[in-house]
């Protein structure tokens, strides 16, 4: 068992010694906890250590309960602009079972985190609580709030706050960070160079997703 993969150092020393010795490895630690201990795979470990992603692995840490119909309704709203908070928050939820940002992140290619990639821990970790402050912060909005964010007004933003036990500001932030995610997810919708990517990654078995299924 090789531990502390997820740090900058990503295990070059631990690694070279396994090489020099011929012992094998059976799992690696990405993480602090029992659950972040991975099968050691050769190809999709070098993958992620060179920046490009390991998509297999994703898809195999999505839950036995993952609900594919509603995760491919919720991308085909996303990619067409027609995102809510509600679509939000089951996108917050369907994320925090497969684990944390950081983990999540992990598993990504480089050239699809964009500035994203050279984010720190503890930024990652900052991130990580932005996301779990939104979701206490719709638990406190009504359905039609979910749904039509853009007419919350101050009146509705104030009991909000208070509701959620956070300031005003920060039920802003939310519906500010909500917008600018609706028109990028919106843009990549209509991406030509990004559904041909995604057609590759398929012809050649990385995913299984047919890209039409979401309008392109």
């Amino acid at each position: 068992v090789v531990t502390k993969l997820d740090g900058t150092a990503r295990g070059g020393g631990a690694l070279s010694a396994v090489a020099a010795t011929g012992a094998p490895i059976v799992h690696i630690g990405v993480g602090e906890k029992v659950a972040d201990l991975e099968k050691f795979e050769s190809d999709r470990f070098i993958s992620r250590l060179l920046g490009m992603g390991d998509i297999q692995g994703l898809i195999d840490l999505a839950p036995e309960d993952l609900d594919e119909e509603e995760a491919m309704r919720l991308t085909q709203r996303m990619m067409s602009g027609r995102f809510t908070l509600n679509d939000m928050y089951k996108q917050m939820e369907m994320m925090s079972k497969v684990g944390t940002i950081d983990k999540l992140m992990s598993f990504l290619p480089g050239n699809m985190l964009g500035g994203l990639g050279g984010m720190s821990k503890s930024q990652k970790q900052q991130m990580q609580s932005n996301l779990d402050r939104y979701r206490t912060i719709m638990d406190s909005m009504t359905a039609w709030e979910k749904n039509e964010p853009a007419k919350i007004k101050a009146d509705r933003i104030k009991r909000i706050a208070r509701g959620s036990g956070v300031r005003e500001k920060e039920v802003r932030e939310l519906i500010g960070q909500w917008n600018r995610s609706r028109k990028m997810m919106k843009g990549m919708g209509g991406n030509r160079k990004l559904n041909k990517q995604m057609r590759k990654m398929m012809k050649e078995g990385e995913m299984d997703i047919d890209p039409s299924s979401f309008g392109m």
